[in-house]
């Protein structure tokens, strides 16, 4: 019972710790896009891209109240209209990161409290598709929260194993 009681316990504190707030705005686009931007610690971009075959862009900046780690994930429907394109991201800090990619793709970095991120896909071949850009807080302490009572529930029943041998 008491297991339990702290892992409810422990489960009230991870919900109650709150992800860093992202806000996301629009850097530049070669075409007119369609942006959904949000604030919170989700931040959603997209556009559809209308134009005949080319290369384009669309760009997008990121910032933080607090230094946290993120995840960024593009996506595109259909998956099978973007025949290749470049993902750029600066956290301002360590420098630019280049991606080649062929279709949906994600991946983790830090972005710091005082400095614009750069979210961008450059070169990137122009046919008719939607595209969606997610960036959110990692809760790290949140997970921190639910990890430590699984250690201590798996010590107690070591505890009990070895007192009943």
């Amino acid at each position: 019972m008491k297991k339990a009681m702290l892992f409810v316990v422990a489960l009230l504190f991870s919900v109650s710790v709150n992800a860093a707030t992202l806000s996301m705005s629009t850097a530049g686009s070669s075409f007119d896009q369609d942006v959904d931007v949000s604030n919170g610690s989700v931040v959603l971009g997209g556009g559809t891209v209308s134009e005949g075959p080319g290369t384009w862009f669309s760009q997008f900046d990121v910032s933080t109240d607090a230094d946290t780690a993120v995840k960024v994930e593009w996506s595109f429907n259909p998956t099978s209209s973007l025949a290749g394109a470049t993902l750029r991201f600066n956290n301002g800090v360590d420098g630019i990161q280049l991606f080649n990619i062929t279709g949906d793709f994600s991946f983790t970095a830090m972005i710091y409290q005082g400095y614009t991120a750069w979210v961008d896909i450059i070169d990137a071949t122009r046919n008719v598709f939607k595209y969606d850009v997610s960036v959110s807080a990692v809760p790290v302490p949140a997970a921190l929260f639910l990890f430590a009572p699984a250690l201590l529930g798996f010590l107690g029943l070591r505890r009990k194993t070895a007192v009943a041998a």
